[in-house]
Formats: C-alpha cells, structure tokens, sequence
C-alpha cells in the first residue's frame, strides 16, 4: 500500500420518523448531513494505532489490547476488535463537531475507524459488512443495545433523498426530495451531551423485549408480532410494558404517513407526524429529559416551524425539526435567543442542516498534502 494520505468521511444523521424502534426491527426515516467525522490517517508498518482528536488530544494502542471502556479511544480499539485478520496499524488524526449531539457521532467515528482499519490491511468491506461491523462494534463491543438505523443511514447516505430502511432486513430505499422543496432541517443542540450506555437507553430496549415475549411466547423483537395481535393481547402486559407497545406500533404506522407525505411534499403533516413522535417518546417511551422536552416545546412553537422530534436517545443531545425554508434562518435566530434566555449556563447550538451523501472516502496526493 502507498504511502499517501487517505481521508474518510463519516457524516452525521438525523431520523425525522423512526424513533426507538430499529432495535426493534421497525422501520425508520433517515437522512445524512454535510456535518460529521473526518478521520485523516496514513499506514504504519507496526501493530501501533496512533490516534490524535482535534477535540480530544493525542492517545496511542497496540492490536489486541483491551477496551478502555471510559476512555475516547474505546471506538478505535473496538474497531480494531471486530475486524477479521487485523494485523497492520495507522496513524490517524479525527476531528469531529457535535460529539455526543445525539446525530450518532458514535456511530460516524465507528465507521470511520473501521473502514481506515480495513483499508490499511487490505481487507475488502461491503456496505452491508460495514453496517453489520459497525452493530457489533456497538453491540458486542461497548455494550450498547441500539438497532441498525445509525450504520445504515451513515453508509446508504444520499444528499437529496430521504432513505426508508426496514431494519429488521437491512433494507434501504431511497424517497427523492420533491422537485422543489420548500423545506428545510433545523438542527438545535441543547448544549448538553448524553452517553447512551449512561442512560436509560439499555433498559428500554430490555423493556421492549419483555413485551414482546409476553406478547407471543418466544417472540424476541415487538417486529415479529402484528399490531392487531398487540391489540388482542395488550391486557396481558403491565402498564408501563403496554406503553412501550404502545409506541412501537404507533411510530411505525407514522413512519409509514411520513413516506407517503414526503413524496406528496406534504411538509405540513410531516411536521405534524413529527410532533406526534415526540409526543409519544415522551409519554409512551418516557425517554425524553427535561431539558429537551423544553426544547422540543419551545422548537415547535416558533413561527415557520412545521415539527420537531428529539434526536438520538432522547436523553441529552438535540431537537431536529422540519421548518419552511423562508423562515428557517429567522427561526434559528429565535429559538437560540429564547433559549439561550432560560439558559444562560448552557451553549446551544442552532442552525441549519445541510444535506449530504454517506460515508465517503478519498485519497490526498503528497503534493498537495497540508500536514506533513
């Protein structure tokens, strides 16, 4: 392998529809942005990985030593982990803004790694692969019990389309943007990141397979159960069992309003449907934390803004909402001021989202290399 610089970029992702249920097996909406990770790295003839964060400083390890689970480095070396065959390191420098905004950062630094790594061994990935990798990087690896959506938005990326993707197969169909959209993303970070595995996250997905086994006996995923057998049998589950059901079943029948309103340019009701999402993660799910269903609310209410959902886990994190295009910049400007107002002691973010395609890749020629 050459020498020469590679970089990869592993953009974020918001979900408009979808929330909670690709663990599941449900189906989801899903978009990425122009913002994410950019991992810059060249091979080394070692089995050192020698990692430097923009963010984050400078930290190094060898093939095979174990996850410094409280550590940034834990995605690298759990990367490392799940690939087959893996006996070459890197040199790599990552730089990524909005970690932990609740846009699947984990998600984007995890690819990234990933595909660097297996390039610099010369061992072939397809997208599936990569998505799958990336699930057992999550999964088996840092213990965290999330579903495929994340993997598969960031790989299937497309800058104008928005991707409906049936998780339990590992499915994606692209819904172009209509010809002329009106629309626009609002991205509003509250200023206050959220560790999924330090939250309630686990246990939801624990709770959503204790409903569907007591659904169906054998049944590991609310996915193998329809919701007419839901409706039939939902006495059976305790109350706070029944509104996990209860959401799963009411955010896939949205999903599917949703893709139909995308392609009919109906942004009205797709904020409407957005709303609605929200609403019942809050109630039904019971993920969302104070702060952002204070956001959501405050979101939501301002003058152009057709709906807003939280994004990610719903425990920290940001609101992403689907604006009018002629009011999205007004409406960034309020939402940061009002809320920037009941909390001084936070620094928000809020801004536009730009649209962008999946996970990238390219290579720097020597000569027009910055770093050296």
């Amino acid at each position: 392998m050459s020498s020469n610089t590679h970089i990869i970029f592993s953009p974020y992702r918001i979900c408009p529809l979808g929330a909670h249920v690709d663990h599941q097996g449900g189906v989801v909406l899903g978009r990425t942005i122009d913002l994410g990770t950019t991992l810059e790295y060249r091979p080394l003839d070692s089995h050192e990985i020698l990692i430097t964060s923009v963010q984050l400083g400078e930290t190094r390890f060898n093939i095979g030593d174990e996850i410094n689970m409280t550590h940034w480095i834990r995605y690298a070396q759990a990367a490392a982990r799940v690939l087959p065959d893996f006996k070459r390191g890197m040199q790599a420098y990552v730089s990524g803004s909005l970690i932990g905004a609740g846009l699947s950062s984990s998600a984007s630094v995890g690819l990234a790694y990933i595909k660097a790594l297996a390039h610099v061994n010369e061992i072939e990935l397809t997208d599936r692969d990569l998505v799958h990798l990336d699930v057992e990087l999550e999964n088996g690896q840092l213990r965290l019990q999330n579903g495929i959506l994340d993997p598969l938005t960031i790989v299937h990326g497309k800058k104008n389309a928005l991707l409906f993707m049936e998780t339990a197969i590992a499915s994606v169909t692209p819904i172009p943007d209509p010809p002329v959209l009106d629309g626009a993303w609002i991205v509003a970070y509250s200023g206050i990141s959220r560790e999924l595995t330090k939250s309630g996250y686990n246990v939801r997905v624990e709770e959503c397979r204790q409903a569907a086994a007591l659904l169906e006996e054998g049944a590991g995923k609310l996915s193998e159960i329809s919701h007419e057998e839901f409706e039939e049998r939902k006495s059976v589950l305790p109350p706070h069992l029944s509104r996990r059901a209860e959401h799963f079943f009411g955010e896939i029948k949205r999903v599917h309003e949703g893709a139909r309103a995308w392609q009919e340019s109906n942004l009205e009701l797709f904020g409407q449907l957005m709303n609605q999402s929200c609403e019942s993660s809050i109630k039904n799910y019971e993920s969302g934390s104070e702060i952002l269903i204070e956001l959501h609310e405050l979101v939501s209410d301002i003058n152009g803004v057709y709906g807003s959902r939280f994004s990610g886990g719903g425990y920290g994190g940001c609101v992403v909402a689907l604006a009018h295009k002629d009011a999205a910049e007004s409406a960034c400007a309020e939402i940061a001021e009002k809320f920037s107002a009941r909390h001084p002691e936070l620094t928000p973010q809020v801004f536009i989202a730009g649209m962008g395609d999946g996970l990238s890749s390219f290579i720097v020629e020597p000569e027009s290399e910055e770093r050296q």
